[in-house]
């Protein structure tokens, strides 16, 4: 090994890690084959997952995930192993996924899910399809009916809290919040347990991420005290956007505003609405975002909201990091004379913006949509590859259903996206 130049060795961890997952794809043919003929059964074993604990020295948990995700009806993942595109474990969070899927779910929805999870698997680590695979199934529960074991049978947000007093007068507490009051108090602690920059002898600081969290929720309790000193920063409520393409506003503008007259231009009518408390993106024909602030040297707040209709997130292939965790990083840096542009600004959390900037990734804003280069070790030919981590499931109409599958109507939902200071 000793031998080999850094090419070489790079090179190789690759090759190597796709003929891994290649056998791996080769293993599960072979579980599916051996139980559709009762192999198991035939050499004496009360079951396949026996039959693999006892004959290949595996685990039982182990021996059921192959036993799964052999017998599972998943064949878009199953050619991307195959491929040796994905890895046994993102494999494993598919099938988790898709084994929750809803009876009622039509398969055409099934197999668009499928795609999501295998196109963000090539891309991203196996924590990242499950997050993606968590936003799926809260996608099936918007469309279908709840789980009995959600449903709250008396009104209102469900809430607890339970602290006590310890001896030495610390107060200890837990509890739980729901979804919407979770997320003004993750809003507002945010900024909050940011760490401190490093003192004049060059130290960072020294507190950890659970006690600069503490130093925030003390921080909050003490603000909200003072009621009348509470931070503009944090805390806003969820915001709800709703996007439209330029043609439809024009169009529609006038209902919109109750049939107002006068507006001479879309800068004109987005005063307005600010006045209301509402602020329109306006997409142009190409889903761009239009009008929303000038070129100044840092983002200014409605930018940042632009990016955020825009990105959804972190823009690294296989990210899902929401924007309120990102930093807005320019294209052409700022140094480089890049302009403070929507066309030239994109979000990216904290770990790949270092990425961007100390090592040979790069990334372009083609047609309104960021793409990232990866390096040439990585990718000899460097094609371009977008995010898809923050993408709803969507189904591609032209896809032929497989025969096995079964044929149900299309049922349709309003879909809505709801968002908490995105621009923080």
């Amino acid at each position: 090994m000793w031998q080999l130049s850094e090419g070489e060795l790079l090179g190789g961890l690759l090759e190597s890690e796709k003929a891994l997952r290649r056998q791996y794809g080769r293993m599960l043919e072979l579980v599916a084959e051996a139980g559709k003929r009762g192999l198991a059964g035939e050499q004496g074993y009360p079951s396949m997952v026996t039959m693999l604990v006892m004959a290949l020295r595996l685990s039982r948990g182990e021996a059921k995930t192959r036993v799964a995700q052999a017998t599972a009806s998943m064949p878009l993942t199953k050619d991307a192993l195959a491929a040796g595109e994905i890895g046994p474990e993102h494999v494993t969070q598919i099938q988790k996924v898709l084994a929750q899927a809803p009876a009622a779910l039509p398969d055409t929805d099934r197999l668009a899910s499928e795609r999501t999870l295998v196109e963000l698997a090539r891309q991203a680590r196996p924590v990242d399809v499950a997050k993606a695979g968590q936003q799926i199934l809260g996608h099936w529960n918007i469309e279908g009916t709840p789980p009995e074991d959600r449903e709250r049978r008396h009104a209102g947000p469900h809430r607890e809290f339970r602290g006590r007093y310890r001896y030495d007068g610390q107060y200890v507490f837990t509890g739980e919040l729901d979804p919407e009051t979770a997320a003004e108090l993750e809003g507002a602690m945010h900024p909050l347990a940011k760490p401190d920059p490093v003192d004049a002898d060059g130290l960072p600081d020294p507190r950890t991420p659970v006690q600069r969290q503490g130093d925030a929720l003390a921080e909050i309790i003490g603000l909200a005290a003072r009621a009348d000193d509470l931070p503009t920063t944090g805390g806003e409520r969820a915001v709800v956007t709703v996007t439209v393409s330029l043609a439809e506003l024009e169009q529609r503008a006038d209902t919109a505003m109750l049939d107002a007259r006068g507006y001479t231009s879309i800068s004109q009518l987005r005063r307005w609405c600010c006045e209301a408390k509402v602020l329109p993106a306006v997409l142009g024909s190409q889903g761009e975002v239009l009008d929303l602030g000038r070129a100044t040297r840092l983002a200014t707040p409605a930018q940042r909201r632009a990016l955020a209709i825009r990105d959804r997130g972190c823009t690294r292939p296989g990210c899902t990091r929401g924007p309120k965790w990102c930093h807005v990083h320019h294209v052409l840096t700022w140094i480089d004379h890049g302009p403070s542009d929507l066309d030239n600004m994109i979000l990216v959390c904290a770990r790949h913006h270092r990425e961007l900037h100390h090592t040979e990734w790069s990334v372009r804003i083609r047609h309104g949509t960021p793409e990232f280069i990866p390096p040439e070790w990585l990718d000899p030919e460097q094609k371009p590859i977008r995010n898809t981590a923050h993408d709803p499931p969507t189904v591609r109409h032209q896809e032929p259903v497989l025969p096995t599958q079964r044929q149900a109507p299309r049922r349709t939902a309003p879909y809505a996206t709801t968002s908490h200071r995105p621009w923080s």
